[in-house]
């Protein structure tokens, strides 16, 4: 969504793109030396700068975007389009002072921001775990909107997270950033940080693979944020794009979480190697298998209630579906049965050049023919013969 809605932004702060753009910079600036800021020719200019500056923020030109638009801000103080470009641009670059100035700048202005920039502002905050002003970008957007149900809605989810998350403190590492209730202790914060650095560096040299910027990790003394978003009380830990974690059975010291910290790590690093193609059982398989289970053959028989195998497609919607602890337990081990059962048979080179596959724009069945001759239908009649004993 994040994605989409900032192509939609930029879009609506660029204009048409001129025919060259060197030279409108150019002209622009020889032009604007010579006048005052705050006048109608510079508000002119400023406009112009602006809708350049939008063209950059499109291409992801983050720093001749900030540079431009900042250029603008000084020729006019006052215009909402250039405070809200400024804001979305040093959000995604990360200076997070200078974004909260022009975000509370671009609420007072003149001429305003558009609904859809404080919409775009409001992901990219949540994105970063800035909930407070996450809370303000969505706030200004429900009142530019006039109040129309989807941003309430979502106005609404932002503020009940900020209530359930007041306090929380940061530990920032090479790969993670971490955000911890107040009621956590600084042991387990740190054995936290430490377990996902371990797993991490183990996860991603299995994937060849590398996080492009720090992974944002959440780490509840409770369960108020997963009864928030109705989480099953059996669920310890959630990836939603942030992995998310409740210690509420730990004994203060974060060691329990280890094995649940490197399985959301797993689905993490499993959707950015994939381009988020991977399958619901490729997903819970890998993740159960990077954070160390097996599954011995003889408990197989358990898992597969009997025997009966799924197919591909009667996995996925289950996997999708409402799961209570004892289906889930029996899927889950199905998962992890079938990944054991592809790197036992394939090896694991062949289950790291699935997900590189995936992540060059094949689908699962493509991936899977071209690194194991297997479709996904076939994959599966396999391993029904394998955990029947049958191969």
């Amino acid at each position: 969504m994040a994605g989409a809605l900032l192509i939609l932004v930029a879009s609506l702060l660029a204009g048409l793109p001129g025919p060259d753009r060197d030279a409108r910079i150019a002209s622009l600036h020889r032009r604007s030396a010579s006048v005052a800021p705050g006048t109608p020719e510079a508000r002119g200019l400023a406009a112009e700068m602006g809708q350049i500056g939008g063209e950059l923020l499109a291409e992801g030109e983050l720093g001749p975007a900030i540079e431009l638009l900042g250029d603008a801000y000084g020729l006019d103080e006052e215009s909402g389009r250039v405070l809200g470009g400024l804001a979305l641009g040093c959000v995604r670059a990360e200076d997070f002072d200078a974004a909260r100035f022009y975000l509370e700048r671009a609420g007072g202005a003149a001429d305003g921001a558009p609904p859809e920039v404080y919409r775009a502002l409001g992901e990219e905050y949540l994105r970063f775990q800035r909930l407070e002003e996450a809370a303000i970008a969505w706030g200004e957007a429900a009142r530019l909107s006039g109040q129309d149900p989807p941003t309430l809605q979502r106005l609404a989810r932002v503020r009940d997270e900020l209530a359930v998350s007041r306090g929380q403190r940061t530990l920032a590492t090479d790969h993670f950033e971490l955000f911890a209730d107040p009621a956590i202790s600084d042991e387990a914060l740190r054995r936290a940080a430490e377990g996902l650095e371990d797993a991490y560096a183990r996860i991603a040299a299995s994937l060849r693979i590398a996080l492009t910027r720090a992974q944002i990790v959440v780490l509840y003394s409770g369960r108020a944020y997963f009864s928030l978003v109705s989480v099953p009380d059996w669920v310890a830990g959630m990836f939603d794009g942030k992995i998310r974690v409740s210690l509420e059975a730990e004994g203060g010291d974060g060691s329990a979480s280890a094995a649940v910290l490197a399985h959301e790590l797993a689905h993490a690093l499993l959707r950015g190697a994939s381009g988020d193609r991977a399958p619901g059982w490729l997903h819970e398989g890998f993740a159960q298998w990077s954070a160390g289970r097996r599954m011995p053959r003889r408990e197989l028989p358990d898992a597969l209630s009997g025997g009966a195998t799924p197919t591909a497609a009667a996995l996925e919607a289950k996997l999708r579906g409402a799961l209570d602890r004892r289906a889930a337990r029996s899927l889950y081990a199905q998962t992890l049965s079938l990944v054991e059962h592809l790197v036992d048979r394939r090896g694991e080179g062949a289950l790291v050049c699935i997900v590189s596959r995936l992540g060059s724009g094949s689908t699962i069945d493509e991936a899977l023919r071209e690194e194991t001759g297997w479709s996904e239908e076939e994959l599966f009649a396999s391993w029904k013969r394998w955990a029947e004993g049958k191969s």
